[in-house]
């Protein structure tokens, strides 16, 4: 009885004795991002459960932006052309 009394005492002062592990700034820096990353992940996918026809609604937005600025772009590309090709038929009529 005595000896597992003794043992009991040993085993808990041998463990306060024994020198604490020294963890590197770097590695804190790692985890503390890793758990920023993964709540990060965990935020984002619970707002696109939560949102996904406000989601799927922005998408479409964006893409209509997207193409209406093409649209304006490519008409006036087109203007431009037919308007040099009108300039050279007409500088090379009174030429």
């Amino acid at each position: 009885m005595f000896s597992k009394l003794k043992d009991f005492y040993h085993s808990k002062t041998k463990s306060a004795d024994q020198p604490q592990t020294v963890v590197r700034a770097d590695q804190i820096e790692q985890q503390q991002e890793k758990m920023r990353m993964q709540e990060r992940r965990r935020a984002e996918q619970e707002y696109a459960r939560q949102h996904s026809e406000q989601i799927i609604e922005e998408k479409m937005q964006s893409f209509d932006n997207k193409t209406n600025r093409l649209k304006k772009k490519l008409n006036i590309a087109i203007i431009t052309v037919f308007g040099l090709i009108i300039l050279v038929f007409l500088i090379l009529f009174f030429i």
